[in-house]
């Protein structure tokens, strides 16, 4: 099936964690000597060839600006350039967006530091340093991390933002989520800013959640069902994390347009968000598969996201295929939100994307032999399908957890864990141990990639290593 698994930590020994092994303890985030206009935190978006995209909001309109130099050699506000605004609205509170698109040397460690007028947002804050993109073929070895299935506030969600220190901890270069990347509605209030607080209000830009990796993590989230259709006059999905240059070099799709009208669907103007961007050696593909589950069943809504997104025709499907076939010989990886295959009950497997004529043949067919989805709330590794591919569910960011095997454990699962809050109790399925505590069950992956060599790591919120797996590309 093109791909060898590892036998954990020994294959890699430099690259390994022990299984038993817990992580420094973590430190709370100290409040920030910043501005007082500003509302989030800057991020970084679009990390791509020679580009990065600095994102931020505050409270007030105006002017604004990014000012960088390259670290360690050049003064953190040797060079400017203007940022872009769009408003928006968080808990009825009217905000400030901002964006600025920098282009930069590949592979080179910058700083830099946001302005509104004359003002530095930062105040007495550090400034915030990350690294540009490996350039397309460079053989070194790297790491991302990818999540998905979080952004629940308030402030008081300590599993998500564990987690999130632990992202900012792990050496990523940059992270890739697999959907639903704010609860429950995808709105601005989810995403939210610094200042405000509550059930549901700033689960993603709240001070303990994506500030704590985003400054220096650029991140490039896939579309989830929550909040997938909105009637924003900018979908926050395209607001938030704008990837201008990876979808324009890659022929992507990156804008909400009118779909019509099939599974018995009245037309609807909904977000289309698909695009590849390199990173050395590999190609990473940030698709869409995911569709409103308002009004609608899960059967259905996967379905719809089928008729729409993955028959032959469709315009991500021709796509996809297209630039699959353009990079026949780089390592390939896909991150989408409906699971191949889940023993998630509640978010089960998506039969519709499975076969030789749908996106696991698509994938398959065309090397890509490891693939990451979300959508249920557990982690969950699958064994080689027919068409060669594992694929991994890792729904394990911050929202609420959900248990496996409720209708048994299927023979594709090879390592699954599940949490039930009803009876406090830990369920497993395949080679797992069943979680005695829900600090065990949120987790993220952190793979590293090192020629045709790629280990999975996943670790969960207090550091611990497990089920790691490596794997031989062909």
């Amino acid at each position: 099936m093109g791909v060898t698994v590892g036998r954990r930590a020994w294959m890699l020994a430099a690259a390994v964690v022990s299984l038993s092994m817990v992580l420094p303890p973590l430190q709370p985030t100290a409040n920030a000597a910043v501005s007082t206009s500003l509302r989030r935190y800057p991020y970084l978006t679009d990390v791509v060839g020679p580009y990065a995209t600095v994102n931020w909001a505050t409270a007030t309109s105006g002017t604004a600006s990014v000012k960088y130099g390259i670290s360690g050699r050049e003064s953190c506000t040797a060079h400017s350039v203007a940022a872009t605004r769009l408003g928006i609205v968080v808990n009825g509170k009217a905000e400030s967006q901002w964006k600025a698109q920098l282009t930069l040397s590949p592979n080179t460690t910058y700083c830099y530091r946001v302005f509104l007028g004359s003002t530095d947002l930062l105040g007495s804050d550090a400034s915030p340093k990350f690294v540009t993109q490996l350039p397309a073929g460079s053989t070194s070895a790297f790491s991302f991390a990818v999540f998905g299935d979080w952004g629940q506030g308030p402030s008081s969600n300590t599993h998500q933002a564990n987690i999130l220190k632990r992202i900012a901890q792990s050496g990523a270069r940059f992270a890739i989520t697999v959907g639903d990347n704010g609860y429950p509605s995808g709105s601005q209030t989810n995403y939210g800013d610094l200042v405000q607080d509550g059930t549901n209000v700033s689960g993603v830009f709240g001070p303990n959640f994506w500030r704590v990796a985003g400054a220096s993590l650029p991140i490039f989230p896939a579309i989830g069902n929550h909040g997938f259709v909105r009637s924003d006059a900018v979908h926050p999905h395209f607001a938030n994390w704008p990837q201008d240059r990876a979808v324009a070099t890659s022929g992507g799709t990156y804008r909400t347009e009118t779909y019509c009208c099939v599974s018995g669907s009245t037309s609807v103007k909904a977000p289309s968000a698909w695009y590849a961007f390199d990173a050395g050696n590999a190609r990473f593909y940030v698709l869409e598969a995911a569709w409103t589950d308002t009004s609608v069943s899960n059967d259905t809504a996967y379905q719809r996201d089928h008729s729409y997104h993955w028959l032959p025709g469709s315009p991500e499907y021709e796509w996809l295929a297209k630039d699959l076939a353009a990079n026949p010989t780089k390592a390939k990886f896909a991150f989408f939100h409906y699971p191949f295959y889940s023993d998630d009950s509640t978010e089960p497997s998506d039969p519709y994307l499975l076969g030789a004529q749908n996106l696991e043949g698509l994938l398959g067919s065309n090397g890509v032999r490891l693939a990451f989805t979300g959508h249920a709330h557990i982690y969950q590794r699958n064994r080689p399908s027919p068409m060669g591919v594992v694929t991994y569910v890792t729904g394990g960011g911050g929202a609420k957890m959900e248990p496996v095997a409720g209708k048994g454990c299927s023979a594709i699962d090879a390592y699954a864990i599940g949490w039930a809050y009803a009876s406090n109790r830990g369920s497993a399925c395949g080679a797992a141990t069943r979680p005695t505590s829900l600090d065990q069950v949120f987790h993220f992956l952190k793979v590293t990639v090192n020629g045709k060599s790629v280990t999975v790591t996943p670790i969960d919120e207090m550091g611990r290593v497990f089920d790691q797996q490596t794997y031989t590309l062909p």
